[in-house]
């Protein structure tokens, strides 16, 4: 029975990369489709929707099925209600792609202002970040969690900048609200997916050590 249940976890587990797999390629597709106005790029983010859609569904039926029947414990229990709950982040991080992909190809007033803000730099950071989110739950590396929830800030800070200077050039010209505006989303997307990375890093922490650590990051950073 024991040997089933960790053959059955352990194959949760692959299912859970997989999809990790596919959302960061779908973030990857919709910033640099969009940064580089590559309608054909952005479209293949659909794709790779379709396919962590498609695995949210099995990973959350087994995870649930393992936590009914096999009723595990301890750091087995906390490995499968992780695994739960980052399946729900990587979701909502395809979604994000998905809004990404969808304000492509951009327009030449959109151009204009993105060489004004970072908000490539952002992009790249959030990339990033979802990496090593993804590589401290595969690697079990707590330490890189602790580095994910730094991150967390430098992202949050690019989105403050853009934020900022969009409103600057937007109160300034009315004919840029609209690029504007959709700059904005962008950024927002980007920062929404850092939140979902560091979510988790954090679901990672309580794994590894079963110890909370949300809302109150600062207190495993000291």
């Amino acid at each position: 029975m024991e040997r089933h249940f960790h053959e059955e976890l352990k194959e949760l587990t692959q299912k859970l990369q997989q999809m990790g797999f596919f959302a960061e390629a779908a973030i990857e597709k919709a910033t640099d489709g969009f940064l580089n106005s590559s309608g054909a790029l952005a479209r293949k983010v659909y794709d790779d929707e379709n396919v962590i859609n498609r695995l949210e569904i099995e990973i959350d039926e087994k995870g649930h099925n393992l936590l009914a029947l096999a009723q595990p414990v301890a750091g087995d229990l906390r490995r499968v209600v992780t695994v739960l709950k980052i399946n729900t982040d990587l979701e909502r991080m395809g979604d994000h792609a998905v809004n990404i992909a969808q304000k492509t190809p951009l327009l030449p007033s959109e151009l204009y202002l993105i060489e004004k803000i970072p908000l490539g730099e952002m992009a790249q950071t959030t990339q990033k970040t979802v990496r090593a989110a993804l590589d401290c739950f595969v690697n079990g590396d707590s330490e890189l969690a602790r580095h994910v929830l730094w991150h967390d800030d430098k992202i949050d800070c690019y989105y403050d900048t853009i934020y900022s200077h969009l409103g600057n050039f937007m109160t300034k010209e009315p004919s840029l609200i609209g690029a504007g505006m959709k700059l904005v989303m962008i950024a927002h997307d980007l920062e929404r997916i850092g939140d979902l990375a560091n979510n988790i890093a954090e679901n990672v922490i309580y794994m590894l050590q079963g110890k909370e650590v949300r809302h109150h990051a600062w207190q495993v950073l000291r």
